[in-house]
């Protein structure tokens, strides 16, 4: 029996035009009323009032969530972070000097962030900050990075692939000391402490709920879910989802477009 729902963003509960589409809001709201606990599994932090300009009724639909790829959680009112180690961070901002058009961000407690370049004025909202949140990329405590980013222009805007030279020298500095994931087609890096990630986040949640691994179930699209999809035999995966993620998930229901997860909650896991 499912009783906890744990819901990627990106590509996956939202369209992309980063809404919750009206059959999916029906389908949540269904799941709630039967007393299934919804929770987020998210590269984002948890500042969603401010990123997707949320309002309270639909923060409300969630008990808590896996935030920053597993480098947040949050459930009951607490809010636990994980740390990149110093040095990950310090050598990934070292490569920056050598990658001069590549924007480098490090995402931190209390929605701080640092940036190798300066946004565009119209990108603080989608990022859900504003300038006093942010400091330079070498002004950065760098002790207390959650979570760095690695992508062209704002990110929001960004249109081409990270240089494979780039990416290579990243994963190197985070082979086994933290995740890294190469995300949004070839256009954007993610890096978390390697006790993150969404898999654990998850299973950390479902301990403190005394929730066994099957009853919860999980959803994503991208390589950043493959982990997470891998690990509960309650798994689906967007029809827009890369190849690998489709692969390992247990369902594939229909796209972030078509109301993906409307669809998997009352046709594939008969639940809404």
């Amino acid at each position: 029996m499912i009783r906890a729902l744990f819901f990627d963003l990106d590509g996956t509960l939202l369209n992309d035009d980063k809404r919750i589409s009206q059959a999916n809001m029906a389908a949540l709201s269904a799941c709630r009323a039967q007393g299934i606990r919804l929770f987020l599994a998210t590269a984002r932090p948890p500042r969603l009032d401010k990123m997707l300009g949320w309002p309270p009724e639909i923060l409300h639909l969630f008990d808590g969530g896996v935030y920053c790829n597993g480098a947040v959680l949050q459930l009951h009112g607490q809010t636990d972070c994980f740390y990149l180690p110093e040095k990950v961070a310090c050598d990934v901002a070292a490569l920056a000097p050598s990658f001069a058009d590549v924007n480098f961000a490090l995402q931190m407690p209390d929605n701080a962030h640092a940036f190798l370049h300066a946004l565009d004025a119209f990108a603080y909202a989608p990022w859900g900050i504003e300038p006093k949140d942010v400091c330079p990329l070498f002004g950065a405590p760098f002790d207390r990075v959650l979570k760095i980013l690695v992508f062209y222009n704002n990110l929001v805007d960004a249109k081409r692939c990270l240089p494979l030279e780039l990416v290579q020298q990243l994963e190197t500095v985070c082979r086994a000391q933290a995740h890294f994931w190469l995300t949004d087609g070839g256009r954007v890096v993610q890096i978390v402490p390697r006790e993150a990630g969404k898999a654990n986040g998850v299973k950390q949640l479902c301990s403190r709920l005394h929730l066994s691994l099957s009853e919860a179930a999980v959803f994503g699209d991208d390589h950043n879910d493959l982990e997470m999809l891998s690990s509960f035999e309650n798994s689906v995966a967007m029809g827009n989802a890369v190849p690998a993620v489709q692969s390992a998930a247990r369902f594939v229901t229909r796209s972030n477009n078509a109301d993906g997860v409307a669809f998997a909650l009352c046709h594939l896991l008969d639940l809404a």
